[in-house]
């Protein structure tokens, strides 16, 4: 990948020579004068359409800007990539390397005449500059694939219908769907909720109980509750409003006993505790 810190060193020695303040260079770009901080703190690069009037203004070329020659940049820059493609082969490495520099159209062309295609597996650093409509398509093939570690991995960057079918389809395949949870709409999560716990309890809630919205949640345990007391409470009791545990507690206490409680005593206040204690035996 092109050496961000030496290319913004680079910009920054040659705008001094040129004895022009980061503001001068931003306005003759008609760009901000933060796109340029960033450049010269090598934390951005230049956008591949700069490029040209970048060097000029600089007096150099663009080869010289960017530290080495690349046919692949010049064809971009003079608008004969498709020629470029028809004649060349772009390796990943190639892509990795230039895909900071380019507007998402390009990107998206590029990478689809990457030879040999890109893993999965090696996609997240590309993500930011590939277009949404191609990381859809990427998801998409992954969970079809059921490469469910790769698609959480891009999870961040996919549409949230893809990644709620996905829950879906790992739910199915009694797949856990911790990884992915958080980008999973609240809605689905409390369907996906609900179909897992009236198939394997309590346990099944496991991963996702920080997620399941806190209506569903409540159903859930007041359905448990009356059908199996207290006891795999230490699954949801985390994610359960205190009252509403004590109140359980206190139910529990008088129908079976104070041993009914220890599934949740971690999770109750001490001083209610204390109180249930106190009643029961003192």
């Amino acid at each position: 990948m092109f050496n961000m810190e030496s290319i913004g060193r680079k910009i920054s020695e040659l705008r001094k020579e040129k004895n022009m303040t980061q503001m001068e260079l931003a306005d003759k770009l008609n760009i901000s004068f933060q796109a340029v901080s960033n450049w010269e703190r090598g934390n951005s690069m230049p956008d591949i359409s700069k490029l040209p009037e970048l060097a000029e203004i600089l007096g150099v070329s663009i080869d010289e800007l960017l530290g080495g020659k690349s046919e692949l940049i010049e064809s971009i820059i003079n608008n004969r990539t498709e020629e470029y493609l028809k004649n060349n082969s772009v390796s990943p490495d190639e892509f990795i390397e230039i895909a900071p520099i380019l507007k998402p159209e390009q990107a998206d062309t590029i990478f689809s005449n990457v030879t040999p295609p890109f893993e999965l597996s090696d996609i997240l650093d590309i993500l930011p500059f590939i277009s949404s409509e191609i990381i859809n398509q990427l998801a998409k093939k992954a969970a079809e694939n059921g490469d469910y570690r790769s698609l959480a991995d891009m999870a961040p960057f996919v549409s949230r219908e893809i990644i709620n079918e996905t829950a879906k389809k790992m739910i199915a395949e009694d797949k856990s769907i911790e990884d992915i949870a958080p980008f999973v709409s609240r809605d689905i999560i409390g369907e996906l909720a609900i179909s897992s716990y009236e198939k394997r309890g309590l346990s099944a809630l496991d991963d996702i109980a920080p997620f399941i919205p806190k209506d569903v949640l409540h159903d859930i345990a007041e359905k448990e509750y009356n059908n199996r007391g207290l006891r795999d409470f230490e699954y949801i009791a985390p994610f359960l409003n205190r009252e509403y545990l004590s109140e359980l507690a206190k139910k529990a206490i008088q129908k079976e006993g104070i041993k009914a409680i220890i599934p949740i005593a971690p999770f109750l206040d001490k001083e209610v505790l204390s109180e249930f204690i106190k009643e029961k035996f003192l």
